[in-house]
């Protein structure tokens, strides 16, 4: 498994699997969701993704998107990411 992640076991009724990150504690509730928070919030970066509406900046594509789609309601394939 890669740094920073581990894996950890709920002992609830429905025995949810929660994987925690071990850079800062945040509980996720998959080892990908685990791994691409890793990616997002602590990788060093080697590329910036651009909003080409309000122009912020994010360290990952995912992150980008997720940001068009809440903040700008548009879906991805509304804007050409292609030039960022």
């Amino acid at each position: 498994m890669p740094p920073g992640l581990t894996f950890n076991s709920l002992n609830t009724q429905s025995a949810k699997k929660l994987f925690t990150c071990q850079l800062c504690g945040k509980v996720l509730c998959s080892k990908a969701s685990l791994k691409r928070h890793v990616a997002d919030k602590h990788a060093e970066r080697q590329e910036e993704f651009r909003c080409v509406i309000c122009e912020r900046i994010y360290c990952s594509r995912n992150s980008l998107m997720t940001h068009i789609y809440t903040y700008h309601k548009s879906k991805p394939g509304d804007i050409d990411i292609k030039f960022l």
